[in-house]
Parts: structure tokens; C-alpha cells; sequence
């Protein structure tokens, strides 16, 4: 972390701490801001198969989403969905392998995310990012999807309930509750302010903190499901895995990785390879 890093976080501990002492609400609302918007952008330069990409252009909410696609001739759809803080660039391994599967690839930048529009993003957001995709161009077989990203998707097939499109789930956020534990932690909010946040959630959502949870998704999915996790990962960790869907879900099956982390993980070799294999069209 660089100083001016450094200096941000005092910025943003320092205007929180401030702001508890009027209203823990007013608090959780601009911590609920922080904790939407993605300050980490990612710089990575245009990589060159996306010179051939196809521009997608979706309107979500009044917001304008971009996207790309690649050989669109094909029957055989996968979409890649990045994680918070990323953008499509950074899938850019996984799109000339897949074309040679045979697949008609898409890559979407989120709200807030690459070229999209949006300042903030949430996983309702997110999700309905798909829901305008799939009107646009129909049902996909299989999905690959980091982090962030891997609850959206799972949270969409909830509702879809679309059985036969196969699912990778890269170092996945399990628990909400856990993500939002960790923001407060890191921003020293207390407990007051942690069930303002939660609050917040199930006021402008309809569902509890809880609701947004792979242990809960997972058991009602019938998808057959990759999930790829990092036994070192620290933004979301591994041990929020129930031994529920570890031990007893058949439908999913596991590839456990020690020393890659959160965000390297999908670019090591191995774990391409295990992924490219799963979604190979049958």
C-alpha cells in the first residue's frame, strides 16, 4: 500500500468517525457508498483480441453497460463475469481458447466497472445487467465467474432456474455478511454501524444480509457447478465454504488451491485448464 493509498484510508476512517457521532444511520449510508464503489481501477492497456471483439451495448437502469463479443456465428454461448474492481480486460487468457471450443464468447463490464457507466454497483444491479443480456441475445450454456461475480451468477440462476448451463465459480464471495463484516473492520465501524449497514440492505432490497449467501444458494441450484478457491485467500475466504455443499452437493465439484490468492487465481495455468475442461460443449 503507497502513501497515498495510506492517506485515502485515514480520509475515509476520519470522515466516518466523524459523521457516527451525529447519526449512526447518516453513517451507514455513506459507508453503504463506500463499500459500493469500485476506487481500485483496474489500468490494464485494450489487450488485442478485444481489437476483434463485436461492441455490445446494453441501457440498464438508464446507465449504459458495455460489452464484447466474439464468434457469434456459434449455437454455443459462455459468458465471463468479472468480480468488483475488475473489468473484462482481465479475462482476456480465456477468450481465444474458448473460441477454438467452439463458443460464441461474451465479456461484460459491470456498472462502475471498465468503460460501463455507473459510480456504484450492487448485486440487484448486477443482476439485472443479465437479465437485459439474456433479452438481447437468448439463454447462455455456461458461465465463468470471479469473486463478486460468482454470487451475481448464482443468484440469477436462482431465479432463472436455467439447470442446464454449466457454472465456474473463481474464488467465489460466499457470504455477504462476511464481506461487509471485513469493510467494517477495515474502516474501525462499529457494531452500531454494521447493523445500520444490514438494515440498509434489507430496506432497499427486500432481503436480509443473509439472503445473498452461496450456502444458501447452492443447495437449490441443479447446475453443475466448478468452484475454484485459494486456501490463502483474504477477501473471500475459503473457510465461509459450509461443509454442507463441501461434503454432500454432487452437483459441485471442487478444486482447492494454496498460495494463489484472490486475484491470481484464474490466471494460473492449472486452474485454466481445469476450467476450460468442465465447460468443453458436450
Amino acid at each position: 500500500m503507497n502513501n497515498s493509498q495510506k492517506l485515502f484510508i485515514f480520509y475515509l476512517r476520519t470522515k466516518l468517525k466523524l459523521i457516527s457521532r451525529l447519526s449512526v444511520k447518516w453513517t451507514a449510508r455513506v459507508a453503504f457508498k463506500i463499500f459500493t464503489t469500485p476506487y481500485r481501477k483496474s489500468n490494464k492497456q485494450k489487450p488485442s483480441i478485444f481489437y476483434s471483439a463485436n461492441q455490445i451495448e446494453l441501457n440498464v437502469d438508464g446507465q449504459r453497460i458495455w460489452g464484447y463479443s466474439w464468434n457469434n456465428t456459434s449455437n454455443q454461448k459462455i459468458l465471463i463475469v468479472h468480480g468488483f474492481e475488475s473489468r473484462a480486460y482481465n479475462f482476456e487468457s480465456y477468450v481465444s481458447p474458448l473460441i477454438e471450443m467452439g463458443f460464441c464468447v461474451y465479456a461484460m463490464d459491470g456498472k462502475a466497472h471498465g468503460s460501463s457507466d455507473g459510480k456504484t454497483i450492487t448485486l440487484p444491479e448486477y443482476i439485472r445487467m443479465f437479465e437485459e443480456l439474456e433479452k438481447k441475445v437468448g439463454q447462455f450454456d455456461a458461465f465463468i465467474a470471479h469473486s463478486f461475480g460468482g454470487l451475481a451468477i448464482c443468484l440469477h440462476q436462482e431465479q432463472k432456474k436455467q439447470a442446464e448451463s454449466r457454472l465456474v465459480l473463481i474464488a467465489p464471495a460466499t457470504e455477504t455478511s462476511t464481506s461487509i463484516q471485513l469493510f467494517c473492520s477495515f474502516l474501525k465501524l462499529d457494531e452500531k454501524v454494521k447493523g445500520a449497514i444490514n438494515e440498509l440492505i434489507e430496506r432497499a432490497s427486500g432481503n436480509s444480509t443473509d439472503f445473498y449467501s452461496l450456502n444458501r444458494i447452492i443447495p437449490k441450484l441443479e447446475n453443475k457447478i466448478l468452484w475454484i478457491h485459494d486456501e490463502d485467500d483474504d477477501i473471500t475466504p475459503i473457510s465461509d465454504l459450509s461443509e454442507r455443499i463441501l461434503e454432500k452437493q454432487e452437483n459441485v465439484e471442487f478444486m482447492i488451491t494454496k498460495g494463489l490468492g484472490h486475484r491470481r487465481i484464474y490466471k494460473d495455468p492449472d486452474v485454466m485448464k481445469k476450467v476450460l475442461n468442465f465447460i468443453k460443449p458436450q
